[in-house]
């Protein structure tokens, strides 16, 4: 018998949406096989199907990409960080700690520090609660803790930090100008030497501009990445 505790819940991203998709599909499918007994509604029956197939299918890989696909997402994009163990990583927009607990878990001698707002409307039942839970159920809740704060005005001095990640969390301030305020807020708190890595669905080229404006070098992108719907691509870049 197992002694195994709780798995840990990284949670679902864009509840809201998911839930959108999956309603939407299942009512263009009724709409779809009810069809032939509304009159003239049924020349339409093919396309209410391939509609609903759409949203349905739309949902379900959302709720994967959440569930699955997002995992396998972080560590292809920790590796890129290339930690030895010590470091101070700061994840901005940190959520249930994705990839806050994804780095604790590669820092036996260092610490993992998650800040955010805490939007239920970006991931369901988000809450600083629910992080350190998570970090208690994956071991590392000694090297993980988290703050309040906006990654427009992050609550930590310069040159804090050794590496700074995001995953999917930047895009959802809404201005251009407020972006590039968080991305020059990231490269603030990283030290010399220090590296960058970033995860999103939109923007990738608007962040890796920033980052350079912000004085880092060797800024990289990447292709979409399969493993997350809608797909992502990631920026990194050093100090």
């Amino acid at each position: 018998m197992s002694n195994r505790g709780p798995r840990a819940d990284y949670g679902l991203d864009a509840p809201h949406v998911v839930r959108n998709l999956l309603l939407a599909g299942a009512v263009l499918a009724g709409l779809a096989m009810a069809a032939d007994r509304l009159g003239d509604w049924g020349r339409f029956r093919p396309m209410l199907f391939s509609m609903a197939a759409g949203f349905l299918a739309g949902g379900l890989l959302m709720t994967a990409s959440s569930r699955f696909g997002k995992l396998r997402a972080r560590d292809r994009l920790l590796d890129r960080l290339a930690l030895q163990g010590h470091e101070a990583v700061l994840d901005v927009g940190c959520g249930h700690g994705l990839l806050l607990i994804g780095a604790a878990r590669r820092l036996p001698h260092g610490r993992a520090v998650g800040v955010d707002l805490w939007s239920v409307v970006d991931q369901a039942a988000n809450s600083a609660a629910a992080t350190l839970e998570n970090g208690r159920r994956e071991g590392v809740a000694g090297r993980v803790e988290v703050r309040d704060g906006d990654m427009r005005a992050l609550p930590f001095p310069d040159a804090s930090f050794d590496a700074v990640v995001s995953s999917l969390a930047i895009h959802n301030v809404a201005t251009a100008g407020g972006r590039r305020t968080a991305i020059g807020e990231i490269a603030r708190v990283l030290r010399p030497g220090g590296r960058i890595a970033i995860m999103d669905i939109a923007h990738i080229g608007e962040y890796a501009a920033a980052l350079r404006a912000a004085g880092m070098s060797d800024v990289r992108t990447t292709w979409p990445s399969p493993w997350v719907f809608p797909p992502t691509r990631a920026v990194t870049a050093r100090r």
